[in-house]
């Protein structure tokens, strides 16, 4: 008797608690050259090439909470619509009566995806008010924004611009313009080309094999350099710097760190114009170097004759100038 008054209890329990469940599926004719407007309160948005004629929206979103009368006033209030005009889809989830404000008192769980494939060629605008922004093999412009989670970018080809409140940011393989920027987390960028700026408030940045110059900038970690096609500009105000030039090196390089060293790896016979100084901390050239030195914590002059514009400093660091060797790749 006891056993069975429990589970009905644990029964009573399960289904006082709400579990709203929506999925919406739609496929609709497009063409190259369109654009996609993804605006939604939460959520993962996913995007990828499909067919050039085609546009294809999935949605599946769960509220899970002690408030069953609250999670259908919320699918109520907020559903997910799915317009075209013209060569442009929009897909949207976000709630207008704001100044009515639902209170999720309680257990209250929250998630959502939406998968959506268009034209290889397509401009896009996403934007989540708390989730993931992932984006494959698509040409076009692209802006996307989220108020906290991770950014994944792969082969776009075209102007890039993305912010995350909170978040990790990866690009592998993304030609164009490209600007990312978030409030903390680490941001890697691999096997692009065209521009990269790049900014966190707290995090590493580590870019490599990229065809264009690199400017990138955090308020707290690592920076890492290797096989850049381009200028280098590189500041952290707390953290180490690491950089592997190739061979010729293709342009100015400036590194600043308020509070790490600076490891820079050249190639041995490249002639660099030199300005090094660490104001807590040694500088060190294994190269040969015609110039001035201070007390061992400052050089400016020639490697190999001069050449392209290397400027390091460090706050509280040393500094390093090694030639480096193709076994050698930065961390």
């Amino acid at each position: 008797m006891i056993i069975r008054i429990l589970f009905l209890l644990a029964l009573a329990t399960v289904s006082a608690f709400g579990l709203s469940e929506e999925n919406v599926s739609q496929t609709l004719d497009g063409a190259p050259g369109g654009r996609l407007i993804v605006d939604v309160d939460f959520g993962t948005i996913d995007v990828s090439a499909g067919a050039d004629n085609k546009i294809s929206v999935v949605a599946h979103r769960k509220i899970d909470s002690d408030n069953d009368a609250q999670e259908k006033e919320y699918f109520a209030s907020t559903p997910v619509t799915i317009s075209k005009d013209g060569n442009t889809v929009t897909v949207r989830a976000r709630r207008q009566n704001k100044d009515k404000n639902l209170n999720w008192s309680g257990r209250c769980s929250m998630d959502a995806r939406y998968t959506v494939q268009v034209p290889k060629s397509f401009n896009s605008e996403l934007r989540t008010g708390g989730g993931q922004i992932m984006v494959s093999e698509i040409t076009g412009t692209m802006s996307a924004d989220t108020s906290g989670g991770k950014l994944k970018f792969t082969h776009l080809k075209g102007p890039t611009g993305a912010t995350t409140s909170g978040g990790s940011i990866e690009l592998s393989g993304c030609e164009g313009p490209l600007k990312v920027d978030t409030s903390g987390g680490r941001i890697e960028a691999v096997d692009g080309s065209g521009s990269l700026e790049a900014r966190t408030s707290g995090g590493s940045i580590v870019v490599r094999n990229f065809g264009g110059d690199a400017k990138v900038e955090t308020s707290g970690g690592r920076l890492a350099f290797e096989n850049i096609n381009g200028k280098i500009f590189g500041r952290t105000s707390g953290g180490s710097i690491s950089a592997k030039l190739k061979s010729p090196v293709p342009g100015d390089v400036n590194l600043e760190t308020s509070a790490g060293s600076i490891d820079l790896m050249v190639p041995a016979d490249a002639g660099l114009d030199i300005e090094a100084e660490a104001s807590s901390g040694r500088v060190t050239s294994d190269l040969p170097f015609i110039g001035t030195r201070t007390d061992r914590d400052s050089m400016k002059g020639k490697i190999n004759g001069g050449g392209k514009s290397v400027v390091l400093r460090s706050g509280a660091g040393s500094i390093s100038i090694k030639p480096a060797s193709a076994e050698v790749a930065v961390r």
